[in-house]
């Protein structure tokens, strides 16, 4: 492998493991060196070689290695070696201990594979593992990332990173908190020459978590890296510009967009009385969630050639790529363009590297231009989802940068993110409070946006008994009796799930004496944030899930011979984060409790934490407030002038 062999020599006893890097570390990386050797445009070997000490059960999985492979790939070497605290060998990897295992068991079709190498015998903790592999690609529509320090709770002590290549083979790279350039080198490697790039990084303490912070990856070394030209099977392309991805994408997958004669008749009878673009789309989207389903299938180039149209219509199923092609080819068959949008999809996923055009996409949809009931109007397709309206992405892809394919090439785009206004839950809600704190109440919410979709997959993926268990898990109503619920859906580019729900419990208030200790809100209660041990180092980041608008207007009917002891005064909160507003107004025997949160997203400087952290406090104070509850004749003397 041209790496040094599996060392018995080196010192990995724990006890040199410098203490500073073992603070807020569950691992520390002792050793780490990764070498991508390009051979050509069509092929290149990666060698890799770390060493690792697991401090405790919490790193426990990062005592196995996992190297992914298909058929354009092959791993042709793997060795490892255990070593206990003090640093001894204790043993060798076995070949019997090196599973050849599926990428994903809930793949229908995956020709991706992985060899995963555990030792078989436990050791005490601490323990270091030693791993060496080597594979071989042939598909080069990707290039290594390095990020040495992967988790938040790894230390690393020493990591090297080298790329070499054909000095006339252009290359691109992206490197994030490096602080020098790369180590360049030339060689000769028959008659080619070399050109070598190298990066590396040493001593990384494990980083202590801080709430509402960045994407780790922004705060630690990274080095990005991509082709220029590339080949792969009988394809060949360049990556050199936006243009160029969509143009490869586009010419994977020409031709494949044929429709069935009968499939292609149906469905322009199916739109013949439709005089709208977006009517004819909701009406095709339609028939496709009802024909088809959704099983990732994970074949061919690097799994992103489609399935042809003509198949998945004879099969009803398919993977993302093909239930977009498909639905392109129905809207296709009625006159309507489409573009299949690449995206890197998922709520956690962090945003494309915009200044690094490359494969980094996971996911494709559709883009329906001028749809809607001005040119300006674009529908986004989701043709994997058998219940999200036409129009509706939710958080898995709205709000980020996406690569639309057409035929002359790649164009960046942006998906539409969802406002504080079209992330609602408006609750009412009747209460009948008893004597005793007990109470019947009537509970009917909105939830529209953002806010429902937890709520319609419950609803589309559980049946009725667990839907019960779902709703009173997710509540912290005390003593909850949940009589009756239902959760009934409104479509709309907006989609809306109503929940109503009759329930008891016998502790909404606390009694005690002649009075009633009533907290006014038990349904939407906010939590102060989190306290720091430190001062804060990282910016203040809300995410999309912070653009929302929650109402509640609670009704009560107060037990008779029951008044508020002192009235409540309004409150309201102002911040640049959002606006809190409750009071609480008693007519006869009726009190109403009505309370606004709107909160929207944004990203603020590190000094901004502790002003949010003081918006939630008061918040979560404004939440608590308990109304006491006396008899009347006790009420008239103490009532406020």
């Amino acid at each position: 492998m041209g790496q040094q062999a599996l060392a018995q020599t080196d010192n990995w006893a724990v006890s040199a493991i410098p203490a500073s890097m073992t603070i807020n570390a569950d691992a520390v990386l002792r050793y780490d060196e990764s070498t991508f050797v390009v051979k050509s445009p069509g092929e290149a070997v990666r060698r890799v070689r770390q060493v690792i000490t697991i401090l405790n059960e919490k790193a426990e999985a990062k005592a196995k290695l996992d190297v992914p492979y298909d058929k354009f790939s092959k791993v042709t070497d793997i060795e490892g070696a255990l070593f206990d605290a003090s640093g001894k060998l204790v043993k060798r990897l076995k070949r019997a201990e090196i599973s050849d295992l599926a990428y994903a068991d809930d793949n229908y079709q995956d020709d991706t594979r992985r060899k995963v190498a555990i030792f078989s015998r436990q050791l005490a903790y601490p323990y270091t593992v030693e791993f060496r592999y080597e594979y071989v690609t042939r598909n080069m529509m990707d290039y290594p990332v390095w990020a040495p320090q992967d988790d938040e709770r790894l230390s690393v002590i020493q990591s090297r990173f080298r790329v070499e290549l054909p000095a006339d083979l252009p290359f691109r790279y992206k490197a994030v908190n490096q602080s020098r350039p790369p180590v360049l080198s030339k060689s000769v490697a028959g008659s080619s020459e070399v050109v070598g790039y190298s990066w590396q990084a040493d001593t990384l303490r494990a980083v202590e978590s801080e709430p509402l912070s960045p994407s780790f990856e922004e705060s630690v070394p990274v080095v990005y890296t991509a082709p220029s030209r590339f080949e792969v099977q009988a394809y060949s392309g360049t990556f050199d510009s936006w243009k160029d991805v969509g143009t490869f994408y586009y010419t994977l997958n020409k031709g494949r967009d044929q429709l069935p004669e009968a499939v292609r008749k149906e469905v322009q009878q199916l739109v013949a009385g439709e005089k709208t673009t977006a009517g004819k789309v909701a009406k095709i989207y339609t028939y496709l969630q009802r024909q088809a389903r959704y099983i990732s299938i994970q074949l061919g180039i690097g799994g992103w050639q489609t399935i042809e149209a003509s198949r998945v219509a004879q099969t009803h199923y398919g993977d993302c790529k093909a239930l977009t092609n498909y639905t392109k080819a129905m809207l296709a068959a009625v006159g309507i363009p489409s573009f299949e949008a690449l995206v890197r999809a998922g709520s956690s996923r962090s945003a494309i590297r915009i200044d690094l055009p490359g494969f980094q996409f996971n996911h494709v949809f559709l883009c329906v231009p001028n749809a809607g009931k001005t040119p300006t109007d674009t529908l986004w397709l989701e043709c994997t989802s058998q219940h999200s309206p036409a129009g509706y992405l939710g958080d898995f892809t709205g709000g980020r940068t996406v690569l639309l394919v057409t035929p002359e090439g790649g164009k960046l785009a942006q998906t539409p993110a969802y406002s504080p206004e079209q992330n609602l839950q408006q609750r009412q809600v009747a209460i009948t409070l008893a004597p005793d704190g007990g109470a019947t109440a009537q509970v009917r919410t909105r939830y529209t946006g953002l806010q429902q979709d937890p709520y319609s997959a419950v609803l589309h993926s559980l049946n009725h008994e667990q839907q019960r268990d779902w709703l009173i898990q997710h509540s912290d109503l005390p003593s909850l009796d949940l009589k009756q619920f239902s959760l009934t859906e409104t479509p709309g580019q907006i989609p809306c799930v109503t929940e109503t729900l009759t329930l008891t419990t016998r502790r909404w208030a606390s009694p005690s004496g002649t009075r009633l200790f009533l907290p006014l809100n038990l349904l939407s209660t906010v939590s102060p944030a989190p306290v720091l041990s430190r001062a804060r180092r990282q910016p203040l980041v809300l995410t999309h899930h912070y653009n929302y608008d929650d109402s509640d207007t609670v009704t009560y009917t107060l037990p008779d011979g029951y008044a508020p002891e002192f009235a409540l005064a309004p409150m309201r909160i102002d911040s640049k984060f959002g606006t809190y507003t409750a009071r609480a107004e008693v007519s006869g025997n009726q009190l109403v409790y009505v309370r606004r949160l709107r909160m929207h997203q944004g990203r603020y400087p590190a000094e901004a934490y502790a002003e949010y952290a003081d918006f939630r406090k008061k918040i979560a104070k404004a939440d608590r407030a308990q109304l006491v509850l006396v008899k009347k004749e006790i009420a008239t003397a103490t009532q406020p002038k």
